[in-house]
């Protein structure tokens, strides 16, 4: 076996024992995720809760018939992919004031002479009014009346009338934004994982004044840094099963798409935030930074360089340099399997993150090694007791 195999495999399994052993800090990896998936469930998801969404029905038709009781039908009938409606029926006016007030999301409304115009293949229209400001909730709130109007074409207008909505969109990957969030959610949490873990890593070790006796014992530097940096890959992804789980909780669906698709992604992403984690773990030097600077740095790429938030937050010229940052790859291919089913940018996606996997994979421990030499930890330590003494004095 050779010199650099036998320090990687040594310092693999050690991170790997190491780790299974602090089970408490381990837990940041499932719990962290979890915790921002709560967030945003919070945040945006005030339209999954309970039954459904409850919807003002203003039925004005004074015959309705079969389309109308139809149409009813169709509306109440529960969704196999969340928000459902709770229809609520009640007069315009009522109607009018529950939705000027907030306290109603959605008002519809069956004109009168409905039954008769679709029976005499007349035209016609339905009244639907969403009461949200935020973009994204907008889409979920009309996302399932989308599909129930279409869905009453398709069964009682079958030729006379031609739906305005695209039937081949409204298809199994059509879920509303929550309902596949478990999937970014999991990128995120391998982000986390390979940051905190790899280092957590490489601090540990200067805390134990140990690293110097590694580096001075002629072995290779790129066998002791990649083995902590595969221990914290292989380990980033003991969230997924935590966070998919929750993900069925909440709406009673796994996430769709395919699956070595979304791993052939992951995995790459989680090296690429090793390599990055072994940097911080040196330049800090200090376990006490890592889970900050690892939670906001992932949390940023997560909700800037992923899309979920508008660049506009961090400045435009954030534009630029978002173009190069492998996570925004890796989150379009993502969103376009699990919500378009389709892969339009796959192959050059897959290429930029794997690239910066490999080069980092490479050029990591040698930036980490020099980054050490750095130690902002301890100029952070001397700078808070400077402070400290000045506060005294004061």
């Amino acid at each position: 076996m050779s010199g650099f195999i036998r320090v990687f495999r040594a310092g693999f399994v050690k991170e790997l024992k190491v780790w299974l052993r602090n089970k408490r800090r381990l837990g940041f990896i499932v719990i962290f995720p979890l915790l921002y998936y709560s967030a945003f469930v919070l945040l945006m998801g005030g339209v999954y809760a309970g039954p459904g969404v409850d919807t003002a029905l203003v039925i004005e038709e004074q015959n309705p018939g079969v389309y109308t009781n139809g149409l009813i039908q169709i509306l109440e009938e529960r969704d196999p992919i969340p928000p459902n409606l709770r229809l609520i029926e009640m007069n315009a006016e009522e109607a009018d004031n529950l939705f000027e007030n907030g306290e109603i999301l959605i008002v519809m409304t069956i004109p009168e002479g409905f039954e008769q115009a679709i029976t005499n293949n007349a035209s016609t229209s339905i009244h639907i009014r969403v009461n949200n400001a935020h973009e994204d909730m907008t889409k979920n709130l009309r996302m399932p009346v989308i599909r129930k109007l279409d869905l009453f074409y398709q069964i009682y207008l079958p030729d006379a009338v031609v739906s305005d909505f695209e039937i081949e969109l409204l298809n199994d990957f059509t879920p509303p934004r929550l309902a596949y969030m478990a999937w970014t959610i999991i990128l995120y949490g391998v982000v986390f994982g390979g940051l905190f873990l790899s280092g957590s890593a490489i601090s540990y070790e200067f805390e134990q004044e140990t690293l110097d006796e590694l580096l001075m014992s002629n072995q290779s530097i790129h066998a002791i840094y990649i083995g902590k940096m595969l221990s914290g890959v292989i380990l980033s992804f003991i969230s997924v099963p935590a966070v998919l789980l929750m993900g069925w909780g909440l709406y009673g669906l796994w996430p769709q798409g395919n699956l070595p698709v979304f791993f052939a992604f992951a995995l790459p992403l989680s090296l690429y935030s090793a390599g990055l984690g072994v940097i911080i773990g040196a330049i800090t030097r200090n376990s006490v930074y890592i889970v900050p600077l690892s939670a906001l740095g992932a949390l940023f790429y997560w909700l800037v360089g992923g899309g979920v938030a508008p660049l506009s937050i961090v400045g435009m010229g954030f534009g630029a340099f978002n173009e190069y940052i492998p996570f925004s790859n890796v989150y379009r291919t993502m969103i376009e399997m699990f919500v378009q089913g389709t892969y339009t940018y796959l192959l050059i996606d897959m290429l930029v993150i794997w690239s910066f996997a490999v080069v980092f994979l490479v050029i990591s421990p040698i930036l980490a090694d020099k980054a050490s030499r750095v130690d902002i930890g301890m100029r952070i330590d001397k700078l808070r007791q400077k402070r400290g003494r000045n506060t005294s004095l004061a």
